[in-house]
């Protein structure tokens, strides 16, 4: 991969991290949609053994336009993961001990990068947070209203704070509008939001949300991806993207693949503290093969290995 730039805004790190390069890391590819302190809780279960590394796409001007524009973004997922690849080279972080991870479409991205890089700066394996690969299945038509709508709750409840549940079958069948209405009475009934915010508000919101969303989709899309080489494992929450047995359209990506499962939901996995657990267990695995000492083994009691190969979903 050709080295056009610096990029070092894209890095962010935590407690002034990022010096010791000697220190097993994990680097992460943070979509946006929630801050980067949501990491906060995996970056201090990571310590001391191993640190977090968090990629920032949204410091990526033509990405982050992209979702305040109609979602359409003046940038491809190969051109994303030159700019990352510019930003850890330019840090001294392509060397190893190092894992890549990514959540939602940040997984794509990462995936692309471990396609690109050389041999001998490849990551010791991937993390896929609940990320759909970029294949025909997953990205042929844009979603489905319903189905957005539910997603928007889980995500208004990680910003705010408090739930905000609205049953899948009453967002069956009904307009945006009333959509957000149901949203925006569990909203505030649930303490998320105050007595009397205004709908269009909200409305301006979600139109923001699922701007991101076309953004995704359409990138991916657009995208031809290449197998990874390095070994792949996908960490699904309870109450994901989908809820579908197939492990969302990875296993002809990743020819070493493994499927692992957490509490919470899409957003709530990032801090929900046995799924924070998992990964950092399952990411000290994959880095050095043997659990840090202040870590537990995952419930399932099974150790993680990099090398494992499963396509069950």
């Amino acid at each position: 991969m050709r080295r056009h730039e610096r990029a070092p805004a894209l890095i962010r790190t935590f407690w002034g991290g990022g010096e010791n390069l000697e220190r097993p890391r994990v680097v992460l590819v943070h979509p946006g949609a929630l801050s980067v302190n949501s990491y906060l809780e995996l970056a201090a279960a990571l310590l001391p053994q191993a640190e977090l590394i968090v990629v920032d796409l949204e410091q990526v001007p033509e990405y982050f336009q992209a979702a305040l524009s109609g979602g359409h973004a003046g940038i491809t997922i190969a051109e994303l993961a030159a700019r990352i690849d510019d930003a850890l080279w330019d840090r001294g972080l392509l060397a190893p001990p190092w894992l890549l991870a990514g959540w939602s479409f940040g997984g794509v991205v990462g995936q692309e990068l471990t396609a690109a890089l050389a041999g001998d700066e490849r990551p010791e394996g991937l993390f896929l947070l609940d990320s759909l690969a970029p294949v025909p299945a997953y990205t042929k038509a844009d979603p489905d209203p319903a189905m957005v709508l539910g997603w928007f709750a889980m995500y208004l409840a990680a910003k705010r704070g408090a739930p905000v549940h609205v049953p899948a079958a009453e967002l069956a069948g009904v307009t945006v509008e009333a959509g957000l209405r149901l949203v925006l009475e569990a909203a505030v009934a649930n303490g998320a939001l105050r007595p009397g915010t205004p709908l269009p508000g909200l409305r301006k919101v979600f139109n923001a949300y699922t701007d991101g969303l076309l953004r995704n989709n359409r990138l991916a899309a657009a995208h031809s991806p290449m197998p990874t080489q390095v070994p792949v494992c996908l960490i699904r929450p309870e109450h994901g993207l989908l809820d579908t047995p197939d492990p969302l359209g990875w296993t002809s990506l990743a020819p070493r693949f493994t499927v692992r499962s957490c509490p919470g939901d899409h957003y709530s996995m990032l801090r929900h503290p046995a799924a924070v657990e998992l990964i950092a267990t399952a990411a000290w695995h994959c880095l050095v093969g043997s659990p840090p000492g202040d870590l537990t083994e995952p419930e399932q009691g099974r150790r993680f290995s990099c090398t494992r190969t499963s396509h069950s979903g």
